[in-house]
Parts: structure tokens; sequence; C-alpha cells
């Protein structure tokens, strides 16, 4: 396969990274998704995004065998101070030696300032040789990007060398219930740069995310889709096992860490899952 097939390091909310990063390459993981996303991993500030930080990480990776082609830092584009945000962000995820930044594009009540700030982003993006990645959301808060159908009409807005869509199907399940999360990510192919694959499912009145192959959504109907005719397109295992949504789908944590061995029993599980798949659809299609 051509692609890049990273891990989201979302999986280890509340170790360290240092901690995360060996744990992956236990894994035999080489591809790592950093992921820097206020609420959803540990606390930082854009302060901590800083040089000698970036440094620190890739001198880590490198001596792990792993490098960082994918950025994950969410914001919503349309905040009063978005720019400044974007600006850390985007400086950072280039020091890491990311060629993707990934982020949220914008709620409605703030598309109009994203709107306005779109092209200072674009050209803070073409400094640091970076394509934004904007994801659909979770939250069920109105977004510029709800659904694929929205895809379109978002992009003709935007530079299309830099702005391009990181397409999240675990998203759907809960900020869109009515949509079939495998049609509209169909949909959305065509636009995407990049996706996040989860699995998630809801009960007890909460969204909970799980292995690969363990929710509801029809990997074995998706998976051999975009292996088909998107062979190049990179994607990333976002498998947040500490998130839930409660049945607004806020999100919120788990009150205590899961065990790091049962983090990278789940991982090898998807990892597993997920080869198993692309393996058999190789094997039908004659590769």
């Amino acid at each position: 396969m051509g692609r890049d097939i990273s891990v989201s390091t979302g999986a280890y909310d509340g170790y360290p990274m240092p901690d995360i990063l060996q744990s992956m390459q236990r894994c035999g993981i080489k591809n790592v998704e950093l992921a820097f996303i206020k609420g959803y991993v540990n606390e930082f500030t854009d302060a901590d995004l800083s040089r000698d930080y970036a440094r620190e990480l890739v001198a880590l990776m490198n001596s792990l065998g792993q490098r960082c082609p994918t950025f994950s830092g969410h914001i919503n584009l349309g905040d009063e101070d978005a720019l400044a945000q974007f600006e850390v962000r985007a400086r950072f995820a280039a020091e890491l030696g990311a060629s993707r930044f990934v982020t949220n594009a914008a709620t409605l009540a703030t598309a109009e300032r994203f709107f306005a700030l779109a092209p200072d982003m674009a050209a803070i993006a073409r400094q640091h040789g970076l394509r934004v990645c904007l994801e659909n959301p979770g939250d069920r808060v109105d977004n510029i990007l709800n659904s694929a159908a929205d895809i379109p009409a978002l992009l003709a807005r935007l530079e299309r060398d830099v702005f391009s869509i990181n397409y999240d199907v675990g998203n759907i399940i809960s900020h869109r219930p009515g949509l079939d999360p495998v049609a509209d990510t169909l949909q959305a192919l065509p636009f995407c740069e990049h996706l996040h694959i989860k699995d998630a499912y809801y009960r007890d009145e909460k969204y909970h995310f799980c292995a690969l192959g363990e929710g509801q959504i029809d990997f074995i109907r998706l998976l051999p889709a975009i292996e088909a005719a998107f062979p190049e397109l990179s994607f990333s295992l976002e498998l947040p096992f500490r998130l839930l949504r409660n049945n607004d789908a806020k999100p919120y944590k788990k009150a205590t860490l899961l065990p790091l061995a049962e983090i990278e029993n789940e991982l090898l599980k998807s990892l597993t899952f997920l080869d198993d798949v692309l393996k058999e659809t190789d094997h039908v299609a004659g590769k």
C-alpha cells in the first residue's frame, strides 16, 4: 500500500508522551499522529507547544524509529483568537515534520469570522508547508461541516492548494445520528486529503469508543471501498478509548486512566482487524 497509516496518540489520554511513544513502539507503530486537542487529551496550553518541545518530541520519535506525518490540533477556526491559535499549531506541526494539520472547521455561529480569517490562515500554512485538513465534528453543535453534503460549498470558499478535508467516520454517529456513517463517508472521499478511522457505539445513553470492528460502523463495507477507489488516501486510527459522549454528544472522560496493557491490546486488535480487512480486499482484487 502506498498510503500513510498512522495511529493517534489520543488513545493514551492521561499518559506522558515518552510513555505513549514507547508503548506505540511496542505495538510496532512507526507513523504517529501527535494529538494536542484541548479537552480530549492531556491538559496543555499554547505556550507548551514550543520549539524546544517539538525538538524533544522529534528526537524521541527518531530514537524509536517513528515519524509524525499528520498533526492533530483541533480548534474552532472561527474563534476570536483563532488566528493566533492556528499560527502556534501550524508552526508546531511543521517543526514535528508533519505535512498535514488536522483541525475542526468552524461552528455556524462563528463561520463568517473563519471565512474572513481563512486567507491569513492559508498564508501561514503555506509558509510552513502544510495542508490544512478540516474535520467534521462529533458534538452536535451546528458546523459548516456537518456532513459530506456540506463539503463542495465549503471548499468553494477556500484556497484549495491549502484547505482539504479530514473526514471522521466515527464522529457521524454522535453528530448526525440519522445518517449512515459509511454512505456519508463514501460521499466525502473524493474531497479528502486524510481520514480518521474510529469505531463507536451507543449504549446506556452514552457514546463509547472501541476497537475497530467492535462498534456500529460497517468497516467491512467501508474499508474495501476506500482501498478500491482511493488506494493512496492516508488515514489515522483515532481511537480515544477513555472518551465518552453523553446523550447530547457532549464529550467527557472516564474518571480513571486505562491501563497501558489494555490500551495496547485494543490498539493491536484494531491494527489486526484493519490488516485482515485490507489483505482480504487485496486478495479478492487479485493484488
